[in-house]
């Protein structure tokens, strides 16, 4: 076991450097971007910064908010309001430009893309970029010598999205 406490691990990816990350559903409000750390725990289900769904708004607060100060690793980032987050992958530097050591993440409540860059060590978001597609992203692939993402998505049918730079 690499490490313990997560919630709803979908995506995982182990990048260039060789840090892992991992998209994780969290409850109501929650959805976390984590760097894996060995022999960490992430707080699942003590902590969280969302609320579980029979909770009214003004409830008081089923989980602790704060990772660290209950002993345990914080997000890199956390969605509040969900996202339904699915899958995050590299964007490969030839790609574009512009986005050069950038990551996309799908979701499937927000019906988006989101392009994120994290600062050099991989504990912080720098920016997000939501771009909207439309429906469901269940799933992502990119294809080196066409240039091309491929997206899995999904409504009341199943579709290929194609997304590439002209």
């Amino acid at each position: 076991i690499l490490s313990v406490g997560h919630r709803n691990p979908l995506g995982l990816l182990i990048n260039e450097e060789g840090f892992i990350l991992s998209t994780e559903h969290g409850p109501r409000g929650g959805d976390e971007i984590n760097k894996i750390i060995e022999g960490k725990n992430y707080g699942w289900p003590i902590v969280s910064a969302g609320e579980p769904y029979a909770t009214k708004p003004d409830d008081i607060f089923f989980y602790k908010k704060n990772h660290s100060e209950n002993g345990f690793e914080e997000p890199i980032y956390s969605f509040v309001p969900s996202i339904g987050i699915s899958r995050i992958i590299e964007i490969e530097n030839e790609f574009s430009e512009k986005w050069k050591n950038n990551y996309l993440v799908t979701s499937l409540r927000k019906r988006s893309l989101y392009r994120v860059e994290f600062d050099n060590k991989y504990t912080k978001v720098k920016s997000i970029e939501e771009i909207y597609v439309g429906k469901r992203i269940r799933d992502i692939a990119y294809s080196k010598d066409k240039k091309i993402f491929f997206l899995a998505l999904e409504d009341e049918e199943s579709n290929l999205g194609l997304m590439y730079n002209n």
